[in-house]
């Protein structure tokens, strides 16, 4: 969740999101693939991942995952469900076999963010924005602006880039930030 906002305003949100979360998970035990999709379409990116950890929070790690899952009698084709081997692992043995995901860069929502909408980025969105907005000609301040960040912060990314730029072989523009001409 956003690192931006306070303990209280993290805790409202989550209050607010809780029937959300609640009600997904009723949607998925009794509703249809349509109606559970229409759910998450109607929320956010930002609160599909709030209703995420939420979620997450719900579930006992140390649960097996028999019990877990223990609602479910049929498999994707609507066979009868074999649980062999579920009901002695736990939810908590899963994260040591599950290969970690990195983050994705979502190239859309960079553009989104600097043209001006507030879009929530990840880490390497936001470095990439950073580069993307600076190689197209805008300066700290407006880059900053755009994506919710400080201008030191900024050009802290930018320095990053331009090394990062440098020892992959690739152009670094030598022109002041702010007077830079994308080609």
């Amino acid at each position: 969740m956003r690192a931006d906002l306070s303990a209280e305003q993290r805790g409202d949100l989550v209050q607010a999101l809780l029937p959300e979360a609640a009600g997904l998970v009723t949607a998925v035990r009794e509703e249809s693939q349509e109606e559970i999709a229409a759910r998450l379409r109607g929320l956010s990116p930002y609160e599909l991942e709030v209703v995420a950890v939420v979620l997450a929070a719900m579930v006992d790690p140390d649960r097996s995952l028999g019990e877990a899952f223990s609602w479910v009698t049929f498999d994707e084709y609507g066979e009868p469900l074999t649980t062999g081997g579920l009901s002695s692992r736990t939810v908590r043995d899963l994260t040591s076999t599950a290969p970690r995901r990195g983050l994705g860069v979502d190239e859309v929502a960079v553009d989104r963010a600097l043209a001006g909408d507030r879009v929530p980025l990840n880490r390497p969105e936001r470095a990439l924005a950073v580069d993307r907005g600076i190689r197209r000609g805008m300066g700290y301040d407006l880059v900053a602006e755009r994506l919710g960040m400080d201008r030191e912060a900024v050009m802290r990314a930018w320095e990053r880039a331009k090394r990062k730029a440098r020892a992959e072989g690739r152009y670094v523009p030598k022109e002041k930030v702010g007077e830079i001409v994308a080609a």
